[in-house]
């Protein structure tokens, strides 16, 4: 048996679930690995704040250099944001020591040159929990799809956005309503801007992207709108048509080494691909590859138990795993996140708007300017009607083309890429009634 000395860089939500598994499945990580992880350090800020887990306080200090010098092999960082966690893991590094992280903001900000330092050092840097939480994606991208030439990631990985889209469909109430019970429910922060305003998926999506396309992602090459402009009218007129409405990280590339397509906003899924169904605060990523086609990973994505898993599973892996060798593209080419081209769902919000026939008869004069109208439908929502339109090859002149066609006052225009268009065999219009 061999034992491993373990520092944690923090004790709140996630480390205080990191102690908890590392101490109630020691047996089962000695079973599978040989190894007993023996936790020597806790470094806290507060060392006088009453804990959720007992017994404790022997190895609880504030002094990082006392984790260091306690023995440790492993440096386990759970204690968020940027200046410090990046102070720490590159000490802790520099020392030899093995580093295990849940930090998404460091990685995704200072991942190259964390990595650079750990194969210098010839130590491990693992982070699967900072992507997908307990889903185990990267570990499936590095380490079990070493065949395959993965060429497009679509993902769910934010569980608050997920869970705010859901109620607003599930219940028909506003995003504002929505956010506030999350809040009330621990699902969101005081301040969600990170994860409201998308910020959180990109810089998930800047790790992934790295790792899949083994390439250098700038977290400024990723375009990114969160979710606060959906409205519930646009998720109901969109499901009525067949599609459900998800906040969603999207990179591709087109060829091997090839141009990146980079994307994080609010999107249109028909109800038959494999992520329009998940719900709640879940998050799921679907990798394509060149021969294993699809593979969809769907779990927890936050929390304390789901976040200390992965966690726990990348120290049992730490001295056991062959270590990723990084190698990256320098300057990839990245696409404008595919802004043009492509479908959307463009809602127009108006005081009237005649019915259905009025729809078609809108479809008809589209198309005989050459606006192909994959599906239309309208919607009427107390006072106000919706108009729904997939409009096919995206061009940003159309938003000034509609609001000339249709010749009417108009209180919201907005639109939504699609992903997969349903076939042609399975258009309908649609009237909603709210």
């Amino acid at each position: 048996m061999e034992r491993i000395g373990v520092g944690l860089l923090g004790l709140g939500t996630v480390g205080t679930g990191v102690y908890k598994a590392l101490r109630n499945n020691q047996d089962v990580l000695l079973r599978r690995t040989g190894q007993l992880f023996e936790v020597r350090k806790i470094l806290v800020r507060d060392p006088y704040k009453t804990r959720q887990v007992e017994g404790v306080q022997f190895l609880i200090t504030t002094d990082f250099h006392e984790v260091l010098q306690s023995g440790v092999q492993v440096v386990i960082e759970v204690i968020g944001g940027l200046e410090s966690a990046y102070a720490y893991v590159r000490d802790a590094l520099t020392a030899g020591c093995h580093v295990v992280t849940a930090n998404k903001e460091l990685i995704a900000k200072r991942g190259k040159e964390l990595e650079a330092l750990a194969r210098q050092k010839g130590v491990q840097l693992l982070y699967e929990a900072a992507v997908g939480g307990g889903i185990p994606v990267l570990g499936s991208i590095g380490y079990l799809l070493k065949a395959n030439r993965v060429h497009r990631i679509t993902g769910i990985l934010n569980g608050t956005t997920n869970y705010i889209l859901t109620e607003m469909e599930q219940k028909g109430l506003a995003f504002d309503e929505v956010l506030r019970e999350s809040q009330e429910k621990g699902y969101a922060e005081a301040d969600p801007s990170s994860d409201v305003d998308g910020h959180d998926a990109k810089y998930k999506l800047a790790i992934l992207a790295r790792l899949a396309f083994e390439a250098e992602i700038s977290l400024e090459d990723i375009p990114c709108r969160g979710i606060r402009g959906v409205t519930s009218q646009d998720i109901t007129l969109a499901r009525r048509l067949g599609y459900a409405i998800k906040l969603l990280a999207q990179a591709e590339q087109y060829g091997e080494k090839g141009p990146i397509s980079l994307r994080v906003g609010p999107a249109l899924l028909p109800e038959n691909h494999p992520l329009a169904g998940v719900n709640g605060v879940h998050n799921a990523v679907t990798l394509e590859g060149d021969w294993v086609q699809d593979v969809t990973l769907v779990g927890q994505g936050a929390g304390e138990q789901p976040t200390a898993s992965a966690v726990v599973e990348d120290v049992g892996n730490v001295l056991r795993l062959p270590r990723i060798s990084g190698s990256t593209v320098e300057h990839p080419p990245v696409l404008s996140g595919a802004e043009e081209g492509g479908s959307r769902f463009v809602v127009v919000e108006t005081e009237a708007l005649p019915g259905l026939a009025g729809a078609a008869s809108l479809r008809d004069k589209l198309e005989q300017i050459n606006l192909e109208v994959e599906q239309i439908g309208t919607a009427s929502f107390g006072s106000s009607t919706v108009l729904g339109l997939v409009l096919c090859h995206w061009n940003a002149s159309y938003t000034n083309i509609l609001l000339a066609e249709l010749g009417i006052e108009v209180k919201r225009l907005e639109h939504y890429p699609v992903i997969g268009v349903r076939k042609k065999d399975r258009v309908k219009e649609a009237v909603v009634t709210g």
